[in-house]
């Protein structure tokens, strides 16, 4: 489905929300395309919308549901990342869930939001490969250049006057929230077999750690590359 521009994309209204609307910004000056960015607050402030009008909204980082009322007021439409290959993975922690589930590459999906979960129409999907040795530092540095490549995709198409859409296809799968509690490992497997799960915890907020004789024992890590 191609949808195509009823004025040039320098004319348009571009509001930008998340708190990974920072990568946004680099592609939209990039263009140098004007852009509003919109606070939190702004989300469910449906007079907000009336009164701004805006062509396009663009995001990432962006966890409260974004309700029709607030959709139907943006003329073409809000736009936001999701890091499965959708519709596989739709829902949470989607860094974490590429590694559980041993996947070869982390995929930033850019979609047109609706009133779904994860299940809008979708504009491009980047693809990065994960390799054994990634932490979750390293896989936030991969969203990043995925967020970044969808969307010079996008101002590329809208640069030349149209969106390309396409409807997901395929089983879809949702990803459930992950907890504290998954940091939890299993201290009876062996150090290398827990990798996975070791590698996908955040070192500072939700550390890897295991109990000896009813004590938490915090694990941290660190991947050493030999520069050599």
């Amino acid at each position: 489905m191609i949808v195509k521009l009823t004025k040039k994309i320098q004319e348009c209204k571009i509001g930008i929300i998340g708190f990974r609307s920072t990568i946004i910004e680099k592609v939209l000056d990039k263009y140098n395309l004007d852009y509003i960015k919109i606070s939190d607050e702004s989300l469910v402030d449906v007079d907000y919308f009336d009164s701004t009008k805006f062509d396009f909204v663009l995001g990432s980082g962006v966890h409260s549901i974004i309700g029709c009322d607030i959709i139907d007021k943006v003329k073409f439409g809000i736009f936001m990342i999701h890091e499965t290959p959708l519709p596989e993975g739709r829902g949470s922690a989607p860094l974490q869930w590429t590694v559980k589930n041993k996947k070869d590459n982390l995929t930033c999906t850019l979609f047109k939001i609706n009133s779904g979960i994860d299940n809008g129409m979708i504009v491009y999907q980047h693809n990065i490969p994960v390799n054994i040795h990634d932490t979750l530092v390293n896989l936030e540095e991969k969203r990043s250049e995925g967020i970044f490549q969808c969307y010079d995709i996008l101002i590329s198409e809208l640069l030349a006057g149209y969106i390309t859409l396409r409807k997901q296809s395929g089983k879809g799968s949702y990803s459930k929230k992950r907890t504290p509690a998954d940091s939890n490992l299993d201290a009876t497997q062996k150090l290398a077999d827990l990798w996975d799960d070791i590698r996908i915890c955040d070192n500072e907020k939700f550390p890897a750690h295991f109990y000896v004789d009813g004590k938490k024992i915090i694990l941290r890590y660190e991947v050493e590359h030999d520069n050599s």
